[in-house]
């Protein structure tokens, strides 16, 4: 007992009287030695030390009280005089979502009488208890023409159980008035080039390319001046420009008018004029911007020009490709192509050709063609095929006759184990890693050599050697078969070759009735020449009972929108070749009297959602495909999408049609120009 209460008395004395307790005590023990009768004078001197102590102590703590209660007092007057005066708006809500204080700025932010009856969604509606109970943050909003910061949390009370929240909104009408105009003045590098300049002006004279080319000048340069920009013309077909990001908006707004005014200026031209556009900006640098520029040019040349590349904040948009591609009258690239693939062919010591996952005839006719290539050079040759679809599984069946191709077909798999860092890697008929048979051999290839007819795409394969993208041409069948007739050894096609390349470019023009140009029937006649059999193509058309069944019934479900559009939907196509049996239906519904576009939408298993478009042109099927990740021409296009929701996939589909339809009607009744 003795050891809890003597700490408690010692507490009762400060630092220096303790000193003088302990000195007490020796004194008062000494005289007790002497004399007994000495220890009660020094027992009352104790009690008296030990009262005036505790009383001093007393004292001492009042004061520090005191003094803490004129500080916490201060502090509070100084807080709210503080928020009171301090530039922002501050407000105190409840829990029950009631105002129970604000400070004077916040009044003036919101101009109301009897503010403090107000509920906290009644004041800032885009703000509720639940966003402000999940965690703290803070949001933009507008009050009466300006731009606040609106920042909230949540505040426990100790002495209540329910929690407060507090409310700040601070006024930033003027930065962002400032990152609006530093957004609006970045920089944008724009090149333009005139696509078909020598086709067009072929067999003109120079006085008459002369007015051609000065008309075309008077229409870029009085474009480019409706936005501010600055050009320098740095060739016949070529311009270089300088603009700010608030004139590309605008550009973009009015969806790049100028491809309009420059194809209808046709005058005495058989050929119209048409202009690719690369415009970049928001990049690190203007080396960076310029760069991305020239890319986003390449990229609506090898889309088949007459558009604009556009690359803002970091993502690639597309406008214009109404027309279609125009077929080149000169064969030099073809021939100069067919020399260089020769020369890497035979510095290779493996080719391996890949095409599009599901192979069709025109991904195998062609893959077929570049193997014939590498046979004329004695190479070892590999097909790398994904193991899928019926034109596959029929081409499989032919391939015994023909003992050359005896294990030239293999999978990605056994692919993987045979190449090395010398092999030459072909990609047929597709250019985009997501679409490959076999996507993780492109790592694996060092060299790799695209050779495809679909537009470019922004996601193309990196790092290739070559990449000879024809968007003119009706297929990767006609460009491998017209870059077979200059090589230097090519031997006799056998009948197989020449069959399966004929095919290819069968599938893809409809049986010549779609994107077909002269050299897509001399490609045909030189095949036919070669030993193509129209009774093997036959048989490799040739379908089952259930596919006509299900084309039929795909047929049957399609329903007309407005606009000329037809849509068809089907929840399963559980069949081997549901995805011929969609292509095919979208191309029969394309046929109605009435139809401008045709869209087929199945289910081909519980995951996978097949979509097939085709159109007259007047739509651009290509764009639509595109906005939901596929790709193709502005006729023909398509994508495979996985875990979607049919009738939200419809209803994307058609917005994204009508869109485009209310844009064509808009730029035919009312033609738009810059104030």
């Amino acid at each position: 007992m003795f050891k809890k209460a003597f700490p408690n008395f010692l507490k009762s004395f400060v630092a220096d009287t303790k000193v003088y307790l302990f000195v007490l005590i020796v004194f008062t023990l000494l005289l007790g030695l002497h004399s007994i009768f000495w220890l009660i004078p020094g027992i009352f001197s104790l009690i008296i030390l030990y009262w005036y102590a505790k009383r001093r102590l007393q004292i001492h703590r009042l004061e520090i009280d005191k003094h803490v209660d004129f500080l916490i007092s201060e502090l509070e007057q100084s807080t709210f005089q503080a928020l009171q005066e301090v530039p922002l708006g501050a407000a105190i809500f409840n829990a029950k979502g009631y105002l129970i204080w604000h400070n004077d700025q916040f009044y003036n932010i919101f101009p109301l009488e009897k503010i403090t009856s107000l509920r906290l969604d009644t004041i800032i509606p885009e703000l509720s208890l639940g966003v402000i109970n999940a965690e703290p943050g803070e949001k933009k909003i507008n009050i009466m023409g300006k731009t606040y910061l609106l920042t909230y949390k949540t505040s426990p009370l100790k002495e209540q159980e329910e929690p407060i929240f507090l409310i700040y909104l601070q006024d930033i009408t003027t930065l962002e008035h400032l990152t609006k105009d530093y957004e609006n003045e970045k920089l944008a590098i724009a090149y333009i080039q005139i696509d078909n300049l020598n086709d067009a002006l072929q067999g003109m004279s120079d006085g008459q390319r002369s007015t051609v080319l000065a008309e075309v000048n008077k229409l870029v340069g009085a474009w480019i001046a409706e936005f501010g920009g600055v050009y320098k013309r740095h060739s016949e077909d070529t311009y270089f420009v300088t603009l700010d990001k608030e004139a590309l908006l605008y550009l973009m707004q009015h969806k790049f008018d100028i491809l309009d005014r420059i194809r209808e200026n046709k005058g005495n031209n058989k050929t119209p004029l048409t202009l690719s556009i690369g415009i970049a900006t928001d990049e690190d640098s203007v080396f960076e911007t310029g760069q991305k520029a020239q890319s986003c040019l390449d990229i609506a040349l090898g889309r088949g020009g007459d558009q604009a590349a556009v690359s803002i904040n970091g993502a690639m948009q597309f406008f214009g490709g109404k027309t279609t591609a125009l077929e080149k009258n000169t064969r030099v690239r073809a021939r100069i192509i067919a020399h260089t693939l020769q020369d890497l062919i035979a510095e290779t010591d493996i080719v391996f050709i890949m095409g599009h996952i599901n192979e069709d005839y025109d991904s195998l006719g062609s893959a077929i063609g570049v193997a014939k290539m590498a046979h004329c050079l004695r190479k070892p040759v590999h097909i790398i095929t994904s193991g899928q679809g019926v034109s596959l599984s029929k081409c499989a069946e032919l391939l015994p006759e023909y003992h050359e191709y005896d294990n030239v077909f293999i999978s990605g798999a056994q692919a993987v184990e045979l190449v090395t860092p010398h092999s030459l890697l072909f990609v047929v008929d597709h250019h985009r890693a997501s679409l490959s048979a076999a996507p993780e051999i492109l790592e694996l290839a060092s060299k790799k050599i695209i050779i495809d007819h679909h537009r470019r795409a922004e996601d193309i394969i990196r790092d290739t050697l070559i990449v000879y993208l024809e968007p003119s041409s009706s297929s990767t069948s006609e460009l491998v078969t017209e870059l077979l007739y200059y090589f230097e050894n090519l031997h006799d096609f056998s009948r197989l070759e020449a069959s399966l390349l004929y095919a290819g470019i069968v599938v893809d023009t409809k049986n010549f009735a779609v994107q077909t140009g002269a050299r897509t029937f001399e490609a045909a006649a030189a095949l036919r020449k070669a030993g193509a059999d129209p009774n093997m193509v036959r048989q490799l058309f040739s379908e089952d009972l259930a596919t006509a069944k299900a084309r039929a019934q795909l047929i049957s479900s399609a329903t007309i929108q407005p606009g000329g559009v037809v849509i068809s939907c089907c929840e399963l196509l559980d069949i081997p070749a549901a995805s011929v049996a969609i292509a095919q239906s979208a191309d029969i519904l394309l046929q109605m009297e009435g139809i401008i576009c045709s869209v087929v939408i199945a289910n081909i298993d519980k995951e996978t959602t097949l979509v097939s478009a085709r159109s007259l042109g007047k739509i651009n099927v290509q764009i639509v495909m595109e906005e939901l990740g596929g790709g193709g021409h502005q006729t023909v296009a398509g994508v495979q999408l996985k875990q979607v929701q049919l009738a939200t996939l419809k209803e994307q589909i058609i917005a994204l049609i009508q869109k485009q339809l209310e844009e064509c009607k808009k730029n035919e009744s009312n033609p738009t120009t810059r104030s």
